[in-house]
């Protein structure tokens, strides 16, 4: 059928590509359902651009088990030997990755790489979608790929990749089906009803073509039936052979089909001639992938078994290279060959795992489980351990408490101490993720009690670590000291250092955020991320950044934090340590809240929320930030993501969890001039900053809760800028707070001051257009007898496109005139720390990233003469 009604998709491609063949990459996803002609238009566009450029077509199969980096391997033989060999032998996939940019950097011509299918795609391939798509503008390379929309919902895997993309170089194309007036005028000639046609296919033009084909006598009541008419009707070497390819998923190879079937080659000409079969120079497959979905699904069960178990044997007498293993577990289990499943899974796994495919790796292990009946009770229990920490990896904390269950009695039963205790302490960590504090601290004792032999084990070591990380984790400095300290000696006698990196880790973060032990905690960190670096720890070195980052935030070291997180943002995001760049982002958009850089903490925690396979810890730290900033802007939605907030944080029972949520609900209790909601989350936080001494959450918590109720202070630990505060010396709060940079908390200061400062403070929060709070100090002044209050936003902010303030315009001017920023800081009598929020808002609010650029757009708006 020819390529109706796909011009403009065509055009869109054309111009990506024109882009592309200017030295600027871009990914364009092309979705729809299944038949809706993604394929076809793909080829129509590569037909076009043939022979301007390098082209590379890869897809993903429909296995029992994805095949990690499938369509690496089908576009690996067209690219270099090198890259063929790395791909074979290669087990860093960073390395891979990296390597593949390089082959697709040095092409002479531009290049397109089609990935087809990827809704089935592995977590390797869709971290390779990541790792590619993230880096596409630096090639002359047009990444095109395909997917069916009905099989990626809101929670696939896919999903969640295309909205981690920047989507300034990220198209989606969204294939439409055919119009009713199309398929009316088609089905006219075909001699059939059009309305009824188009009833039965809503458009879809691989439904249309079957039905106005001549494979079937009339309109048939659906498509499988018009497909298995024609199926039935041909002669039995042809179906035979339809049979056997279509147990194979998506293609088979050339040399495979001359193997299993020598004697066809007449029968496949035939095929050809009909247009029923395709083929390249590797494969031959079905025109649609539907035909063979619907022709395998029609074998009866013993056909189906036999074709898989005559595959299965030509497969592994031949075992080529080419074939990967998660091809061999589908077949073995679609021959029942139980045995031989159990085999090539145990094999698969650890290979998925070393790509980085730890979901594939989880799935194969499972497998291994299910049909393994061959294993002692000690292999059982090193692969229940393997199901375990795989699914730890990949979120699937349920599972993995179940196997590691199972390898704890086995171990049990073997009356293996060290294993035993092992099994505990990482039973322990897995209810942590479970967000079960109570028996995650109950498996770590009980693991250290196994392991207490005298014997400088490692496992023992390891032990002291976990109950160390869980102490600091939840604030308690003495016991995170006494079993880290445990820890860092046995770590030295053991002469590991892993283990001393990972305590080193624990003792340095509880220990930095206190002003006494601050200097030990600051060296404690770094010799933990020296060691990590050195030894090539990934997981320590993204913790190390992280703690760093996240202890300066909370201590106010503004400028320290936003180093050591975009360090430990930029490391992990180069290796795709996802889950550790989303835990820095959620304290880089605190320190953004916190510095006055409200639309970049929004944007951070917007994006970070769209997420919802975030873990908690995220989460929380996300639903805060945006909480906070729509409260303080006086909209609606607030209310909504704290309560959320609170039901996560609250079974924590962590300090640096439960104390953030109450203090954004304390503020919201003052700016709406409550004063008896939200006691059981506020009431927790208080109960645990009994329990420990961080003086800056006690500090945080303590001026919320007094500002909001009018009650005094009752810790001593509070520390400045709070501490002047609290003892009503607020001029001396509101010259640290300015100092720091924090211009919201400088308002919250200067409000409790005399009519001057409270009307200074009114215009910070007009800059900050926290119109929420605005009103709450208004109704205070008013209450106080102040006559001449400001209205709010000025008209000349109000009416600029860019609601830029007042004083944001005056940096615009000077930007205009080219002054940097100490100059502009001198002409204001403002600080240079005060220019540099003004600019970083005044690029978010034009949205561009140069002075330069700023100064054109706000022309353009007519901002600027």
């Amino acid at each position: 059928m020819e390529l109706l009604e796909r011009d403009g998709y065509l055009e869109n491609l054309q111009q990506l590509y024109r882009r592309v063949s200017s030295g600027e990459g871009h990914t364009a996803f092309m979705m729809g359902e299944a038949g809706i002609g993604k394929t076809a238009l793909i080829n129509a566009f590569l037909k076009q651009i043939n022979d301007k450029s390098n082209v590379y077509v890869g897809a993903c199969d429909s296995l029992f088990t994805p095949t990690p980096l499938g369509p690496l391997y089908d576009i690996a033989r067209n690219l270099s030997h090198d890259f063929w060999e790395l791909l074979r032998t290669e087990t860093d996939r960073a390395n891979i990755f990296t390597s593949l940019i390089q082959e697709l950097d040095e092409a002479s011509l531009p290049v397109v790489l089609v990935f087809e299918d990827v809704h089935w795609a592995d977590e390797a391939t869709l971290d390779l979608i990541k790792f590619l798509a993230r880096r596409i503008v630096r090639l002359k390379c047009l990444f095109l790929l395909s997917f069916r929309e009905d099989e990626v919902g809101l929670h696939h895997p896919l999903r969640l990749v295309m909205g981690e993309l920047p989507h300034q170089s990220v198209t989606r194309l969204h294939i439409e089906p055919l119009s009713e007036a199309v398929v009316h005028r088609l089905s006219e000639k075909a001699g059939y009803a059009g309305k009824e046609v188009y009833r039965l296919t809503r458009g879809n033009p691989f439904y249309v073509n079957e039905i106005l084909a001549s494979y079937s006598h009339g309109i048939p009541e659906n498509i499988k039936d018009s497909v298995l008419s024609v199926f039935n009707r041909l002669d039995p070497a042809v179906k035979a052979l339809w049979e056997l390819i279509a147990v194979i998923p998506n293609r088979i190879e050339n040399w495979l089909l001359k193997k299993v079937a020598p004697d066809d080659t007449q029968i496949l000409e035939t095929c050809f001639q009909k247009g029923i079969l395709k083929a390249d120079d590797h494969y031959i497959f079905f025109k649609h992938e539907l035909f063979r979905i619907i022709i395998e699904e029609s074998l009866s069960p013993p056909r189906r078994i036999w074709l898989n178990k005559q595959l299965l044997d030509i497969l592994l007498a031949h075992r080529d290279p080419h074939i990967e293993l998660a091809r061999l577990v589908h077949h073995a289990k679609s021959a029942r060959e139980n045995d031989t499943v159990a085999k090539l899974a145990l094999e698969a796994a650890p290979k998925a795992a070393s790509l980085g495919a730890h979901t594939e790796a989880a799935e194969f292990y499972t497998t291994a489980i299910t049909y393994a009946s061959h294993l002692t009770p000690e292999e059982m229990a090193r692969l229940h351990e393997a199901h375990a920490y795989e699914c730890y990896l990949t979120n699937q904390i349920l599972e993995a408490i179940n196997s590691q269950k199972k390898a704890l009695d086995l171990w049990r039963e073997r009356q293996d101490k060290l294993k035993e205790g092992n099994a505990l302490r990482f039973l322990s960590r897995l209810w942590w993720f479970q967000g079960n504090r109570k028996q995650s601290e109950t498996f770590a004792l009980e693991a250290i009690a196994v392991l207490e032999n005298g014997f400088p084990t490692r496992e023992r070591a390891l032990a002291y670590s976990n109950l160390a990380q869980l102490k600091m984790l939840s604030d308690n400095v003495e016991q995170a000291l006494h079993w880290g300290g445990k820890a860092i000696e046995l770590a030295h006698k053991l002469e590991d250092q892993e283990i001393l990196c990972h305590a080193l880790n624990n003792v340095g973060t509880v220990c930095l955020t206190r002003p006494a032990l601050h200097q030990k905690g600051g060296t404690d960190l770094h010799q933990s991320l020296s060691i990590a670096i050195a030894q090539g720890y990934q997981e320590h070195i993204a913790r190390a950044y992280t703690n760093l980052g996240s202890c300066y935030v909370l201590t106010k070291q503004y400028d320290k934090g936003l180093t050591a997180l975009e360090d430990g943002i930029a490391y992990c995001e180069e290796r795709d340590l996802d889950s550790w760049t989303y835990y820095m982002l959620s304290w880089k958009a605190r320190l953004y809240l916190e510095q006055g850089l409200w639309d970049k903490a929004a944007s951070i925690a917007g994006d970070l929320l769209r997420n919802p396979r975030h873990p908690s810890i995220v989460r929380i730290g996300a639903l805060v930030v945006l909480g906070k900033l729509l409260l303080r802007k006086g909209k609606d939605g607030a209310l909504d993501l704290l309560k959320e907030a609170t039901t996560l944080a609250s079974s924590t029972l962590e300090v640096q969890r439960i104390v953030p949520v109450a203090t954004a609900l304390l503020e919201y209790r003052w700016i709406h001039g409550i004063t008896d909601e939200f006691n059981e989350i506020i009431e927790l936080a208080g109960q645990l900053l009994q329990q420990q001494d961080n003086p800056w959450y006690i500090s945080e918590f303590n001026y919320w809760k007094h500002k909001s109720t009018g009650k005094p202070a009752v810790k001593e630990e509070i520390v400045d800028p709070y501490k002047s505060e609290l003892q009503g010396d607020w001029k001396k709060a509101a010259k640290l707070w300015q100092e720091l940079g924090c211009p919201y908390e400088l308002a919250m200061a200067l409000s409790d001051g005399n009519e001057e400062g409270q009307k200074q403070a009114l215009t910070i929060l007009d800059e900050l257009e926290a119109s929420g709070t605005s009103e709450r100090l208004k109704q205070k002044m008013r209450l106080s007898g102040i006559k001449s209050i400001p209205r709010g936003l000025r008209q000349s902010t109000r009416e600029n496109p860019a609601h830029l303030t007042t004083r944001q315009i005056d940096v615009l001017h000077l930007l205009q005139e080219g002054l940097q920023n100490q100059e502009i800081a001198d002409r204001l009598f403002i600080s240079l720390k005060t220019v540099d929020h003004h600019i970083s808002a005044i690029l978010s609010k034009l949205a561009v990233n140069s002075r330069m650029k700023a100064v054109a757009e706000a022309s353009r708006l007519g901002i600027l003469k």
